[in-house]
């Protein structure tokens, strides 16, 4: 596989850059199966002539786009481009473009190896144009969560982040969102430069509707993967007039003994598959705020046409 990657030291492309945009496009175009393992970083970096550093570099880029896993041991294995990726008329159009244009090229006299070179220096600067924009959380589930839900609403990939488990200086980000709650520890970690926005996460109405509708003498248990999402629900609770209201440990028959009900997130359907015929469930459904995506949008789409300019 080495040998079908090439890299230039005269481009003004980053190596580490390079070596993603050419296995991406392998992993994509099904050259590297699901399942296949890549060469460890020594070895493509011993073929290649270049520092180890660099390829580890590569391959963890590759992994945060969730085309390839690290096996410890086992090493470097390609998960493939996923369902929605394998085909798509954006993709089959793209495809037809990019073999019309590499024909032509061909005709000028043009070898692949100066073509693959020259695509992957105008694919990266292309790339480079685009906002690049995080959402940061303190939950796996609810940053992964929070973070489609928002590409899916500006339409522009937005990468999700948990606070505690990224450097802020290692990411590469134009817009970085989160919620009003962590807003001020998010800023303080982010440099200067980097545009930090808060967005409002409210409760799905049906959620409210059915914990208002819970008797003020049951016992409500919470369970949330962090203490803060936890004491932020069993405040909304408390407000709604239920006093009996007990964070859980976990969903075992002994955390849940004596509690009529459990709340838990929604972003998590296969704990409330857990607890189906063991004990009541409410799941904590949250929407993004209409209005904060109507500012989002307003605000990448200035920030976009200024990148571009």
């Amino acid at each position: 596989m080495d040998s079908d990657i090439q890299v230039s030291r005269q481009s003004d492309v980053p190596i580490y850059r390079q070596i993603v945009t050419q296995l991406s496009f392998m992993i994509e175009t099904g050259d590297l199966g699901a399942g296949q393992t890549l060469p460890s970083a020594r070895l493509l970096a011993d073929n290649l002539h270049i520092n180890r550093n660099t390829v580890a570099r590569a391959y963890a880029e590759l992994s945060e786009l969730g085309l390839v896993e690290s096996r410890g041991r086992g090493g470097t294995t390609v998960v493939g481009p996923g369902p929605a990726r394998e085909s798509s008329p954006a993709r089959d159009r793209a495809r037809a473009i990019l073999e019309a244009a590499a024909r032509e090229c061909i005709d000028l006299g043009l070898s692949a190896a100066e073509i693959q070179s020259l695509m992957t220096g105008l694919a990266v600067r292309a790339e480079d144009d685009l906002l690049k924009v995080s959402f940061v959380e303190c939950n796996e589930d609810r940053a992964k969560y929070f973070a489609g839900e928002l590409e899916e609403r500006i339409g522009i990939r937005v990468k999700p982040l948990v606070l505690g488990e990224f450097d802020a200086a290692g990411e590469q980000a134009d817009l970085v969102l989160t919620t009003f709650f962590h807003l001020a520890e998010v800023r303080g970690q982010w440099r200067r430069g980097t545009e930090v926005v808060a967005i409002v996460v409210a409760p799905h109405v049906q959620t409210l509707v059915k914990i208002a509708s819970v008797p003020e003498d049951r016992t409500v248990g919470i369970w949330y993967s962090t203490e803060d999402q936890a004491v932020s629900i069993r405040d909304s609770l408390t407000q709604s007039g239920i006093r009996n209201i007990e964070v859980l440990d976990g969903v075992e028959d002994r955390d849940i003994e004596g509690v009529d009900l459990v709340v838990i997130p929604s972003e998590l359907p296969e704990l409330k598959s857990r607890l189906d015929g063991r004990v009541a469930v409410i799941e904590f459904g949250n929407v993004l705020d209409a209005a904060s995506i109507r500012m989002v949008t307003e605000v990448v789409g200035d920030m976009q046409a200024a990148k571009r300019a």
